[in-house]
């Protein structure tokens, strides 16, 4: 009994995990500190682990990990900054943990439910901020200009983004009853916090990216023409608009590209991420098999710029520059294949809430890491993995249901 007591409560910590991702990364980690503990204390680690490798998703996984790992014998960081790197991509080693806790239907639909009423407390504070109702004074991260709550404004805009699109499918299951209409509602305001109150450039991709993948994956081929009369008007309004936060953002984005000069750092945020980027490349090119090694980043960015008018940096805010850099095309290669994997595999789960869910997590983060370093934050990466551990823990279901249906495949 106290073995069972102590799942229980390991898995009751993973399902609150997912309220406090997007609210309190000291509250993310005094869970994590719990959940490893129980884990520990819970034994049967040969069972659960083997129960975990049965999954497609974390084989990727974990030898993305292994070259993180290697990554530490080599190369130019400091073993501060290699082991802060690992600890980062150590991120991929909760699968083994939360892969068991999630198998059970009902615990993925707690802690669905728990990582939205997250979100729908995040969109309230948001509109009260953004009316003037409340003053946030240093509780909260934004003001009445930037209404951000918990988070700053890329971590907030994805979570946001990613969650009205669980809002719009939770509105199509649902379509009719008032569950339905609420959550149609909430995603409706999100998207508008997304677009119209906050106005993180990467959050209009990565919610455009998966809007449009929603009517899409609904609708089919009738999808295709919503999805161009929706661009239609969004971009119409964006354009009739010129006082508005995307109008603002994207000519800005503009501006700064066209004076944008190499070697010459002009402090915009445009023309730093072009810079990061053309350095990067020029990393990639010198060390192109395995990269400068875990964490590695820093130290080989700092003397690529030295005694040039270029500013150091730490994060090329491009996750697959930053993944090629520190491991090479090798760790480029795992980490395109986990994703591709998890595109597949997102087929076979046996509830389609989940498998259109999955999908969403994969555009997510395949389009958020061309313009941020997705997974050496500690939100998004943290948010990544608990999502992956969460939405592919069912295909284990779908696999026992396979065989009951082709007897002749179990015998």
């Amino acid at each position: 009994m106290k073995t069972l007591s102590k799942e229980k409560w390991t898995g009751w910590i993973a399902v609150a995990i997912g309220f406090s991702i997007p609210v309190s990364t000291t509250l993310d980690n005094i869970l994590l500190v719990l959940l490893m503990a129980l884990w520990l204390l819970g034994g049967r680690f040969r069972e659960r682990i083997s129960a975990s490798l049965d999954n497609p998703i974390v084989l990727p996984a974990l030898i993305l990990f292994g070259m993180y790992v290697l990554g530490l014998f080599y190369g130019v960081a400091s073993w501060q900054d290699a082991l802060g790197s690992l600890k980062k991509a150590a991120n991929f080693l909760l699968l083994l943990i939360m892969i068991p806790l999630f198998q059970e239907e009902k615990r993925r639909s707690y802690a669905i439910w728990g990582f939205l009423a997250a979100i729908s407390l995040t969109v309230l504070l948001s509109y009260l901020i953004w009316m003037g109702v409340i003053v946030p004074e240093h509780i909260f991260k934004g003001d009445q200009n930037e209404p951000v709550v918990f988070k700053l404004r890329i971590t907030h805009s994805l979570l946001m983004s990613y969650g009205a699109y669980l809002f719009l499918l939770k509105a199509r299951q649902n379509m009719g009853k008032p569950s339905g209409i609420l959550c149609g509602a909430l995603a409706l305001a999100a998207l508008y916090n997304v677009f119209f109150m906050v106005g993180s450039k990467t959050s209009y991709i990565v919610a455009l990216a998966l809007v449009i993948y929603f009517i899409v994956s609904q609708w089919h081929m009738r999808g295709l023409s919503f999805v161009v009369l929706l661009i239609l008007i969004l971009f119409g309004t964006i354009y009739k608009l010129p006082s508005s936060a995307p109008h603002q953002r994207v000519l800005l984005m503009y501006k700064e590209a066209m004076q944008w000069q190499p070697g010459q750092s002009d402090h915009t945020s445009t023309g730093d991420r072009l810079e990061f980027m053309t350095n990067s490349l020029r990393l990639i090119r010198g060390n192109i098999l395995l990269g400068v090694g875990t964490g590695g980043f820093k130290e080989a960015y700092a003397k690529l710029v030295k005694d040039t008018k270029m500013e150091t940096s730490h994060n090329p805010h491009n996750e697959y520059l930053m993944v090629t850099v520190q491991i090479g095309v090798i760790g480029l290669a795992l980490m395109l294949w986990l994703f591709t994997v998890q595109w597949r595999m997102a087929a076979l789960l046996p509830v389609s809430f989940d498998s259109h869910a999955a999908r969403g997590l994969v555009i997510l983060i395949v389009s958020a890491s061309f313009v941020t370093s997705t997974l050496i934050d500690h939100t998004e990466g943290l948010f990544y993995v608990w999502m992956s551990a969460l939405l592919f823990a069912g295909w284990k279901s779908s696999s026992d249901q396979r065989l009951k249906s082709c007897p002749s495949l179990s015998s």
